[in-house]
């Protein structure tokens, strides 16, 4: 089966830009890891990940040696990529390089898909609790108006599937960080925080307009047929992979 894989209209209108969500459709792993993983990283049968990750590739026509890939290690960190390959111990990525496509790998944390359309730029964020914590959304659209010359006002945003709200449980100490906007009481020492929109608000506070922010409100958590979760499965958890960049 061909995979399944989610795109934005907001970034669809681009000629010339590549970018992509997978899913866990159409792939060849078995039992726990059952569809299309694409982490390296995980428990999965080797095998079945290289040809998961030759069946997505293939689909967007791109070849794995033209990927960008970051260490992520939940920090606040931002790359800037001027050629393919590993990206540094970091969360974000940035380049205005064209045939390089940013990658991240998740299983519940959110993907935020960046591009300005005037500069020819392009950004990938890997955001978690903690990533949104220390504000690496804002930090990686300060860092293509530093480098690129970017305005916030040229950036178009998509937010990828991630962990919905009624799903996250986080404890007393994790909440401190946000405020009670993205937060509702659940139980005793316990919240549940709305991680897409404390991203969506980071995001218009560092000057993207609302308008130019695209959402995907499914739940990672929830939608076990078509994705990976982490909360969910933990150590059995496969991955997706979200991509972004000009084709030459």
């Amino acid at each position: 089966m061909k995979p399944e894989i989610i795109t934005f209209t907001i970034l669809k209108k681009f000629g010339g830009l590549m970018h992509a969500f997978s899913t866990r459709k159409g792939g060849l792993s078995k039992g726990i890891f059952a569809g299309l993983n694409l982490g390296l990283n995980t428990n999965d049968d080797k095998e079945s990940i290289a040809e998961n990750r030759k069946l997505f590739f293939d689909v967007l026509d791109i070849s794995e040696k033209n990927l960008a890939i970051p260490g992520q290690i939940h920090s606040d960190r931002v790359s800037i990529v001027e050629e393919p390959g590993f990206a540094g111990e970091s969360d974000a990525l940035i380049t205005n390089k064209r045939g390089i496509f940013l990658t991240i790998q998740t299983a519940d944390c959110f993907p935020v898909f960046l591009f300005d359309s005037k500069q020819n730029a392009v950004g990938l964020v890997h955001s978690g609790w903690r990533g949104a914590a220390q504000n690496i959304v804002g930090k990686t659209i300060q860092s293509m108006r530093d480098y690129y010359n970017c305005k916030p006002e040229n950036i178009s945003t998509a937010i990828g599937p991630g962990i919905q709200q009624n799903c996250y449980q986080v404890d007393r100490k994790t909440a401190a960080y946000f405020t009670n906007a993205v937060l509702k009481p659940d139980g005793e020492n316990h919240y549940l925080l709305d991680l897409q929109l404390t991203i969506i608000n980071q995001l218009i506070n560092y000057g993207i307009p609302a308008d130019q922010i695209e959402t995907d409100g499914r739940c990672t958590h929830c939608e076990k047929e078509l994705f990976y979760s982490y909360r969910r499965d933990g150590n059995q958890s496969g991955r997706m992979m979200s991509l972004i960049g000009l084709k030459n």
